[in-house]
């Protein structure tokens, strides 16, 4: 099957979700700085990472695609190039969960890992998700944050440490997944779930069919 999505993600759980939807999907990584500007909200960090790292992919597919050869001609694209080249479609998505305008990101080790399950519990979060798809055809975008409140459970010393000793905290913002073992964390949630995991399936198919991708979507 011919890839219909680039996903500039390293996420095994977003390209998990665009799979179990029917996509065929290429990881292609941006390696960006996220670096928050000051006075920039939540939601505008989180569309601004994901628009970056969207562009960053599409803009090395280009350059990998018209190299200038050392002659002063148009280079030969490769066959993995061309291919590339044949998908129309780049998706890119930063999740950020959020104490108030306080960013939590990926914890360094399992200290500040345990800091933030206890920051957490009993408390309610929001989990945002910003995420930008490009149309290579156009080469257009649209971009959109999405956001989802979680409530955690009220968890003792003994819950945090064994959930850490785990394992699942150390890749993930806020410390905890809720769609592994951390599910047990989470006492109820309102908005969309696969936000939380990392992408807002209903939002990104939507704006794909919106964009024209009504040739590729799975329905």
């Amino acid at each position: 099957m011919a890839v219909q999505i680039i996903l500039a993600s390293q996420s095994p759980r977003r390209k998990e979700l665009l799979e179990r939807v029917g996509f065929s999907v290429k990881v292609v990584p941006a390696n960006i700085d996220e670096i928050r500007i000051d006075d920039e909200s939540v939601e505008q960090f989180a569309k601004r990472m994901a628009r970056s790292k969207c562009l960053a992919v599409v803009r090395r597919m280009q350059a990998t695609l018209y190299q200038v050869d050392p002659e002063g001609g148009s280079g030969t694209p490769s066959v993995s190039a061309r291919r590339m080249a044949e998908t129309r479609w780049v998706v890119a998505a930063d999740t950020i969960v959020s104490l108030g305008e306080e960013l939590l990101g990926k914890p360094k080790d399992t200290a500040e890992a345990a800091d933030m399950l206890g920051r957490l519990s009993g408390t309610r979060h929001r989990v945002i998700t910003g995420f930008c798809v490009h149309d290579l055809r156009k080469d257009k975008e649209g971009v959109q944050a999405v956001s989802t409140d979680v409530l955690f459970k009220r968890l003792t010393p003994t819950e945090i440490e064994k959930y850490v000793a785990v394992g699942e905290s150390m890749d993930k913002a806020g410390a905890y997944a809720i769609q592994g073992v951390g599910a047990y964390l989470v006492d109820s949630i309102s908005g969309s779930y696969t936000n939380v995991v990392g992408l807002p399936m209903c939002q990104v198919i939507e704006m794909m069919e919106e964009m024209g991708a009504r040739d590729v979507l799975p329905y």
